[in-house]
C-alpha cells in the first residue's frame, strides 16, 4: 500500500512538472467513470491522461487529422502489492503487474483501441476495433508507470490516431473519443479521452463573419446620415442633424435604431462570448471576428508581447482561467492585461480623432464664413458643447459597455498586471460613475424640462444621451447608463463565476424589458420602444441558451453545438432583420422623398407624414413619367 501511494504521489508530481511546449495542446477530458479516477487505493489499472496533441493538415485535399494522447499508468488489476518505483521489476517485460498489457493471458484476447470522430449528432469516422499496442508511442507493451522527471510530453508514453477526413469542417467542431479496452473477461476499460477539436475557420469564413457586421454597421450610418439631413424634416445643420435638435417624430423614425444601437448589439455578441463558459469549440472564434466592435485588436501595449497564434497545426488551441482571456488569445494578444490597456488607448484615438475633426470643421466654417463675407455666426458658443459632446457620445453612446467590463477585468488580472494599469481602470470608472451621477442630478434639477430640448448648447453636449426619448422620459437615460453598468460588472468583475454572469445578465435584460414597457420612453412613431423590447428579449433569449455551457452542467458536445448555432443564428437573424432591413427601409424611404413621393415640407401641405406605405401615390411626382 506504501508503494501505491508512493507511485500515485509521483504521477501528480510529474503532472505539475510538465507544461505544455507549444499552443497545439488542447484542452481534454478523462472521460472514464469517476468510479475508476476516484477509486480508493487500489485503483483499478488505467491510462492517466496528461496532454493531447492535435494535428490537422488544412492544406493537403485529404485533411488528414491525427490526435495523440500523452499520459501515464497507474493502478492494479490484482491486490498484490506493486514494486518500488526504483525496482527493475518495472522494465521486466515479463513482470505486468501494475502495466497494460498486450495480450491477456488467461481471456487470450488483446488489449483493444477504439476511436471516433464526432460532429455534433454525425459521426464522420468510427474506427474498427484494432490492437491497442499497435498504436503507441515513445514506448511497447506491457506500459508500465514513468516515474522519472521528464522535460515535457513528448518523454511520456503516448497513443495516436490518425485518419482523412477530406473535408476541413471549418465553423464545426470535432469530438474525438479514444477508448483502451482491456482484454481480460471484464473487458474493462482502461482508458476513456475526449476532446473537443476545432479546425481554422478559414480565410472565407473569417472575412464573412468580420465584415458582414461591419457592412450592416456601416449601412446603418449611413442610413442614419441621409434620413437627418435629406429627408423632409432633416436638416444639414451639422449641429442640429448631429444632435437630434428638434426631434422630429418622423426624424425620429427614420434615424432610430441607429449607429449607436447596432454598435452596441455586435458589442454584445462579442461580449457574451467572453463569459468564463464551456462554449462549443468554434463559437468564440467565431464572435471573436466582431472584437473589433469593442475595440480589441492584437495589440499588446503592456507586456509588449508579440502576440498569441491561436491557429496552430490547422486548429484553435487558445487556453486561459478566464473567458475574457481566451477571448484576447483568439483576437492575437499576449497577456490578458493587454485587454484594458488596449481598448483604452484605441479608445483615446477615436476621442482625439474626433475632437481634431471637430476643430478643422470649426475652422473651416469660420474661414468660409470670413471669404464669403457671410453674416458672422458665434461659433464659440457651440464649439465647446460640440466638441465635448462627440466626445461624451463617443465613450457613453458607443464604448461604455466594453469600457466598463474590461475596468473591473482589470481587478480580476491585477495581480498579473503592473499596478499603474489598475490604478488607472480604478479612476476611470470612478470618473464613468462621477459622470452619471451628475447626469442623474441635471436632468433632475433641470426645470423647465424643455430645457434639455430646446437650448441648442445643452443639446450639443448632452442631447447624444436623451434625445430620442419624449419629452416626459429624459431621465429614462440613466436606465440603460446604469443597466450597461450593471452588464459590464457581469462580464468583467465576476469572470471567475460563469453561472452568476448569466444570472446578472439576465436580471439587467429583464429589468429592461420591464421599464420598457412600464414608462414608454419612446415616441409612437418611432417604434423604439418595440424595438428596444426585440433586442432585449433576443439578448435575453441568447443568455438563457447558454446556460448549457455552464461547466458543471456536463451538457453533451453535440447539444451545445447545436445551441451554438441556434445562438448565433438569433444574432444574425437580429442585425439583419432589426438594423440591415430597417436601413434599406430608411434609405428607401430617403430616396423616394428626394424623388418627390409624398410631397415636400412646405409645399402642397407638407410632405406627408409616416412611412412610405401611407405616401399617397397621387402626390408622387414620379408618377408623372
Amino acid at each position: 500500500m506504501q508503494h501505491i501511494s508512493a507511485i500515485t504521489t509521483r504521477l501528480l508530481i510529474l503532472s505539475l512538472l510538465l507544461c505544455p511546449s507549444t499552443a497545439v495542446l488542447i484542452n481534454f477530458e478523462n472521460c472514464l467513470g469517476p468510479n475508476i479516477i476516484y477509486s480508493p487505493a487500489p485503483q483499478p489499472l488505467q491510462w492517466v491522461p496528461l496532454f493531447v496533441n492535435v494535428v490537422f493538415n488544412s492544406s493537403a485535399p485529404s485533411h488528414n487529422l491525427n490526435v495523440t494522447v500523452y499520459g501515464n499508468v497507474t493502478g492494479q488489476t490484482t491486490v498484490q502489492p506493486l514494486p518500488p518505483p526504483d525496482s527493475l521489476d518495472w522494465t521486466n517485460p515479463n513482470d505486468t503487474l501494475g502495466k497494460i498489457i498486450d495480450l491477456d493471458p488467461i481471456n487470450n484476447d488483446y488489449s483493444t483501441f477504439l476511436a471516433a470522430f464526432d460532429v455534433l449528432t454525425y459521426t464522420p469516422y468510427s474506427a474498427p476495433a484494432s490492437r491497442f499496442c499497435n498504436n503507441t508511442l515513445n514506448t511497447a507493451c506491457p506500459i508500465g508507470p514513468v516515474f522519472s522527471n521528464v522535460t515535457g510530453p513528448t518523454g511520456l508514453p503516448a497513443f495516436t490516431f490518425a485518419h482523412d477526413l477530406y473535408a476541413t469542417y471549418s465553423f464545426t467542431s470535432i469530438n474525438a473519443v479514444m477508448k483502451i479496452i482491456s482484454g481480460d473477461a471484464a473487458a474493462s476499460e482502461l482508458a476513456c479521452v475526449s476532446a473537443s477539436i476545432t479546425p481554422a475557420l478559414g480565410t472565407t469564413i473569417n472575412s464573412l463573419l468580420t465584415f458582414l457586421p461591419l457592412v450592416v454597421l456601416i449601412l446603418v450610418a449611413v442610413a442614419t446620415a441621409s434620413a437627418a439631413i435629406f429627408s423632409p424634416w432633416g436638416t444639414n445643420d451639422v449641429f442640429r442633424w448631429t444632435s437630434n435638435y428638434g426631434r422630429d417624430a418622423d426624424l425620429l423614425r427614420l434615424i432610430t435604431p441607429g449607429f449607436g444601437d447596432c454598435l452596441q448589439y455586435i458589442q454584445f455578441i462579442a461580449l457574451s462570448g467572453s463569459l468564463s463558459l464551456n462554449y462549443p469549440g468554434y463559437y468564440q472564434p467565431a464572435v471573436s471576428r466582431v472584437g473589433w466592435s469593442a475595440l480589441m485588436f492584437n495589440e499588446s501595449f503592456v507586456s509588449h508581447g508579440k502576440g498569441t497564434q491561436s491557429i496552430v497545426d490547422g486548429i484553435y488551441a487558445a487556453n486561459a482561467t478566464y473567458g475574457l482571456g481566451t477571448m484576447s488569445q483568439l483576437i492575437g494578444m499576449s497577456q490578458p492585461e493587454d485587454i484594458w490597456a488596449g481598448t483604452m488607448i484605441w479608445l483615446l484615438v477615436i476621442i482625439a480623432a474626433a475632437i481634431v475633426l471637430s476643430q478643422i470643421g470649426f475652422v473651416g466654417r469660420w474661414a468660409y464664413r470670413l471669404f464669403s463675407n457671410t453674416q458672422e455666426e458665434d461659433l464659440r458658443a457651440k464649439n465647446m458643447p460640440f466638441t465635448v459632446g462627440n466626445a461624451i457620445r463617443v465613450i457613453f453612446n458607443y464604448f461604455l459597455l466594453p469600457v466598463v467590463a474590461f475596468s473591473m477585468f482589470q481587478f480580476v488580472v491585477a495581480d498579473q498586471s503592473p499596478a499603474y494599469t489598475t490604478a488607472l481602470a480604478a479612476i476611470t470608472l470612478l470618473i464613468l460613475m462621477g459622470f452619471a451621477a451628475w447626469l442623474l442630478w441635471l436632468v433632475a434639477i433641470t426645470r423647465p424640462r424643455s430645457y434639455l430640448f430646446d437650448d441648442l448648447p445643452t443639446v450639443l453636449l448632452y442631447g447624444p444621451l436623451y434625445n430620442t426619448y419624449s419629452d416626459h422620459a429624459a431621465a429614462f437615460c440613466l436606465i440603460p447608463l446604469l443597466l450597461t453598468f450593471l452588464r459590464g460588472v457581469a462580464i468583467g468583475a465576476v469572470q471567475p463565476s460563469g453561472i452568476a454572469q448569466l444570472v446578472l445578465l439576465a436580471i439587467a435584460e429583464v429589468v429592461l424589458i420591464l421599464m420598457l414597457n412600464a414608462f414608454r420612453p419612446f415616441s409612437s412613431p418611432t417604434s423604439m420602444n418595440l424595438f428596444h423590447t426585440f433586442f432585449a428579449v433576443v439578448r435575453l433569449l441568447t443568455i438563457m441558451l447558454m446556460i448549457a455551457f455552464v461547466p458543471s452542467l456536463s451538457v453533451a458536445d453535440a447539444a451545445r453545438g447545436w445551441i451554438g448555432y441556434v445562438i448565433l443564428l438569433l444574432h444574425g437573424i437580429t442585425l439583419f432583420v432589426g438594423f440591415f432591413l430597417h436601413s434599406l427601409q430608411t434609405l428607401t424611404e430617403v430616396i423616394a422623398r428626394l424623388a418627390g413621393a409624398g410631397g415636400e415640407e412646405g409645399v402642397e401641405g407638407g410632405a406627408t407624414r409616416g412611412g412610405l406605405v401611407k405616401v399617397n401615390p397621387t402626390y408622387n411626382r414620379v408618377s408623372e413619367f
